[in-house]
């Protein structure tokens, strides 16, 4: 999605870089450079992240960090006011905003992805009267206008990170959790095909289980057994489109310990048996 704005303005004088103004909502995708955060003024929408599927309701108030991809869904004729915080000058806002080393875990994606803010929870009045304050100073620029925007947003950042919503991921905790997972990762995909379970990867890792699964569910958005099943699913179609093997053989070649259970989830993953995906691409192949 490219976002677009209503009324947008642009401020000029501030090393911010903010725009602000009313977000129009399609269903597309929309990935930015930009730090964005809205309040939702009425109505309803939903956004779905990396993390998931959030609603979100008059006086919500939300922030997704950049680079995120994500997308709305208008439910409810919503109305939302946005501000993009463009942090790429970093020499420049170092002085004037946010210490440097918090801007590149920001724009590098090192930090939370997304969260929102729930009328009525811890620090809510305080985000939305920054947020408030911050967003008409730069729209209506009243004389001094700097000043007062430049105070709201370092008290805005304040909030986010007091409130344990926006944390920074420490780099070199965040490099071993991906080394981690590339070593998880490197040896499923060698051994997909024989029997797998956490205790085994865990064995050959010399990493527990417990932190296998965290690392599915952070850094990956899913489980070990859904990273597992669609290995092993896209094995058997592969399977299934270039030889005539038996399905029987290609549900045992592809790390199933049976066939029914092989039929269940190719079903559940493809929408058709595994016949069925046989002979249908085959028929494109023809054509």
């Amino acid at each position: 999605m490219a976002i677009r704005f209503l009324n947008s303005v642009t401020s000029t004088s501030s090393s911010f870089r903010v725009s602000c103004g009313e977000l129009v909502v399609d269903d597309l995708w929309s990935v930015h450079h930009e730090v964005e955060m809205g309040v939702v003024r009425s109505g309803s929408i939903t956004i779905e992240t990396a993390i998931g599927v959030e609603q979100l309701n008059k006086g919500d108030i939300f922030f997704i960090a950049p680079n995120q991809k994500h997308r709305f869904d208008n439910n409810n004729n919503a109305y939302i006011e946005i501000m993009l915080l463009n942090l790429n000058d970093g020499a420049n806002l170092t002085q004037q905003f946010i210490p440097n080393a918090i801007i590149k875990s920001i724009v590098g994606g090192n930090c939370t992805k997304f969260f929102s803010f729930k009328p009525g929870e811890d620090y809510y009045n305080n985000v939305s009267e920054c947020f408030e304050s911050a967003f008409r100073a730069e729209v209506d620029k009243p004389r001094g206008f700097y000043l007062l925007a430049t105070g709201k947003f370092y008290e805005l950042y304040y909030y986010l990170f007091e409130s344990g919503k926006l944390e920074i991921y420490d780099i070199e905790t965040q490099g071993k959790k991906d080394r981690a997972l590339r070593r998880v990762t490197e040896y499923i995909n060698e051994n997909f095909c024989n029997l797998l379970t956490l205790d085994i990867i865990a064995e050959h890792t010399n990493l527990s289980r417990y932190y296998i699964s965290h690392l599915f569910k952070e850094l990956l958005n899913t489980t070990f057994i859904n990273y597992l099943n669609e290995l092993r699913l896209s094995r058997a179609a592969l399977l299934l489109t270039t030889t005539d093997t038996p399905v029987i053989e290609i549900a045992g070649k592809s790390g199933f310990n049976n066939i029914s259970n092989f039929n269940r989830a190719f079903k559940m993953y493809y929408g058709i048996t595994p016949s069925k995906y046989r002979k249908s691409e085959r028929s494109k192949a023809k054509v």
